[in-house]
């Protein structure tokens, strides 16, 4: 009885999502452009959840390490999507993020100057929907600025068509982010943040609950298996990252090997106290064992992606490059905590593409 009911609530979790992308997917004002895999870079990054830098704040610790991506996407010519979840306007009014972040508004700025910015709305930041919210808040600094809900991108190289890529934050269907967004958004800015700000608790980095999480993963997954037209879906909302059906762990914040390195030197110390040696072997032994989290998994087609999110816990950010015909999962800062990218997964775009447009 359990795992019908279980079963059912599955199955219906999945039509809504259905339903929500299905809309986005074919709305008539969808733009649509190229992306052709000879020239073109882009970088995704999602759910950076901006605050108004108090404890309820879940992007101020990334702060520092989103700073150093965008200074070397910039320079190395990449496009910038942002796809939704940028500002966190279910604990705060527009103008606090924005007035908050104006230096991160400003690099953003750069991309949007050279033509090279899209952003997206999420649940979180929905009221960028609405054009004289944005027209208010943002075109000052972004003269112009669209922000859409979806984008559908035509691969080719040179004239040759490849496939289809579409962008959208994720969230489309379900109930407390799409359909009754606004009773979510009274309890996350009038419940939630008073919390937050006491306790100054980080709340989205990653989605904790393993079961919706990964009910949302294959609702998309699914979706994107199902539709004719055979796209490779590129989300955020669940700030986990996905790679084309599988989900590769995060690194430790330190490699093993150094912790081993150092703990080995302390031990030949004169001086090295009893409770020097219990905090290494305590940070060994954590980043030697595999966290918990649902059993990995892999699923055929790889038609999903999902970028992660700006706003983890220990200061790093991950996101989706494609570059050089490639379709890389990266992560901002690397292990060393330097301005460096740190490649998680990568695959050729052009084999991904075939692989989903093969699949009846």
């Amino acid at each position: 009885m359990f795992e019908r009911d279980a079963a059912a609530k599955r199955e219906k979790y999945g039509r809504r999502v259905k339903e929500g992308l299905d809309r986005a997917f074919t709305d008539p004002d969808l733009t649509r452009r190229e992306l052709d895999l000879d020239g073109d870079q882009l970088i995704v990054f999602s759910d950076h959840h901006r605050g108004a830098r108090d404890g309820a704040d879940d992007f101020w610790r990334c702060e520092r390490a989103y700073h150093a991506a965008l200074g070397w996407y910039l320079e190395a010519g990449h496009h910038l999507f942002l796809l939704g979840d940028v500002e966190e306007l279910w604990e705060n009014p527009p103008a606090g993020p924005v007035e908050a972040y104006a230096d991160t508004l400003e690099l953003e700025r750069e991309f949007h100057l050279a033509g090279r910015l899209d952003r997206f709305w999420g649940n979180h930041d929905d009221v960028w929907r609405h054009d004289g919210d944005v027209e208010k808040h943002l075109r000052g600094r972004f003269p112009g600025l669209v922000v859409r809900e979806a984008i559908r991108l035509d691969v080719v190289a040179g004239r040759e068509p490849l496939g289809q890529l579409f962008l959208a934050h994720g969230h489309q269907g379900t109930l407390d982010s799409d359909r009754f967004s606004f009773a979510s958004r009274v309890f996350v800015r009038y419940g939630w943040r008073t919390l937050q700000r006491h306790v100054n608790f980080a709340s989205t980095t990653p989605a904790r609950d393993y079961e919706l999480r990964a009910n949302h993963d294959q609702a998309m997954f699914e979706w994107a298996r199902s539709r004719p037209e055979k796209p490779v879906l590129i989300a955020g909302h669940t700030h986990h990252p996905v790679f084309g059906g599988t989900t590769p762990p995060l690194p430790a914040s330190r490699p093993v090997e150094a912790v081993v390195h150092e703990l080995e030197a302390l031990r030949g110390q004169t001086g090295a106290t009893p409770d020097d040696l219990a905090a290494l072997r305590a940070e060994l032994e954590q980043v030697r064992t595999k966290p918990y989290s649902e059993p990995p998994k892999t699923i055929s087609p790889p038609c999903y992606y999902n970028t992660g999110c700006c706003s983890f816990g220990d200061g790093d950010v991950t996101g989706l490059e494609i570059a050089d015909g490639k379709i890389r999962l990266v992560r901002w800062l690397d292990d060393d905590g330097k301005p460096k990218i740190k490649l998680l997964a990568e695959d050729d775009l052009r084999t991904v593409l075939r692989a989903v447009g093969a699949t009846s």
